[in-house]
């Protein structure tokens, strides 16, 4: 129904796109507003609520589908009915789907990385949302699930502004330590996901879960730090947090028991020559970036 059969090799690739409103949904759009290779086809979310309005998506022309709804609306009452749009979609099988994970689906109880074939464990209400959705998009054999870490775009409530908010709001950060993870830019995460549908659109038969995330590991209170040492060239309220930080952290690491939630990126370096890179000078530019517009 979905599938272009008879492809122009010219023809920009169609793009489902489940979630254009959200963070990593914008991003997609406006990193790619210069490709041409890219057609982008965006149903409003109440469309991907409703059963009953199945033929305005069977009526779209689409070559893959690409899912960032869930990340964002994993919590909600009605994910379920959503949820049932991703099977829908998984089961009619017209075109393949990626469907954007998180790391958060592992319960942080490995002393490594995460890898693909480990069984995500987590028993959060988050989590569990995003494992059931990734069932179901599993079930279909051409489908991907991209799993991803702790993400960050200066857009919304992510959480860079909201320490950049504390800080100017002069609220006390709190420093609770107890998570070990890959900050990871949408702009990043965006790169990946454009590589991997303009490999499969041309041929690529690489299928099943992949993990993205940037390279180096780094604690919670660690990556606060380093937003805060940004922030200190423009804002003084930083420099408090910075010390405060530093005379915390000793004490604070002694009597907290850490979850790791970060991924092993071999596996989509193998199949798609998809690099990790650094996540600290994106970081930096972003937190300069957003005292500047301020």
């Amino acid at each position: 129904m979905t599938l272009n059969i008879t492809k122009d090799i010219n023809a920009p690739i169609r793009i489902l796109l489940l979630g254009s409103a959200t963070e990593v949904g914008s991003s997609l759009l406006q990193l790619s507003k210069e490709k041409q290779e890219f057609e982008w086809l965006c149903p409003d979310e109440s469309l991907l609520l409703n059963a009953d309005n199945r033929a305005e998506l069977d009526a779209m022309q689409f070559d893959v589908i690409i899912d960032v709804l869930s990340l964002r609306y994993a919590l909600q009452t009605d994910y379920g009915k959503f949820q049932s749009t991703l099977r829908y979609l998984s089961e009619q099988g017209g075109a393949p789907l990626i469907m954007i994970s998180s790391a958060r689906v592992f319960s942080g109880s490995k002393d490594v990385p995460y890898a693909e074939v480990d069984e995500p464990d987590s028993t959060d209400p988050y989590a569990l949302a995003l494992i059931e959705a990734e069932s179901v998009v599993l079930s279909n054999p051409n489908n991907i699930v991209l799993r991803t870490g702790w993400l960050f775009s200066g857009q919304g409530d992510d959480f860079v502004c909201r320490t950049l908010g504390l800080i100017q709001d002069g609220v006390n950060l709190a420093y609770k330590d107890d998570l070990i993870g890959s900050p990871t830019p949408v702009s990043d995460l965006v790169r990946v996901i454009l590589s991997m549908v303009n490999q499969g659109h041309y041929g690529a038969q690489n299928k099943g879960v992949y993990h993205y995330c940037c390279a180096e590991e780094i604690s919670w209170i660690r990556l606060v730090e380093a937003i805060v040492a940004t922030s200190g060239q423009f804002d003084p309220k930083a420099q408090v947090e910075v010390e405060a930080i530093g005379d915390s952290f000793p004490e604070t690491q002694e009597v907290t028991a850490m979850k790791r939630q970060s991924l092993s990126c071999r596996k989509v370096f193998n199949h798609f020559g998809i690099k990790q890179r650094p996540w600290r000078s994106k970081l930096r530019n972003l937190v300069k970036e957003l005292y500047q517009v301020n």
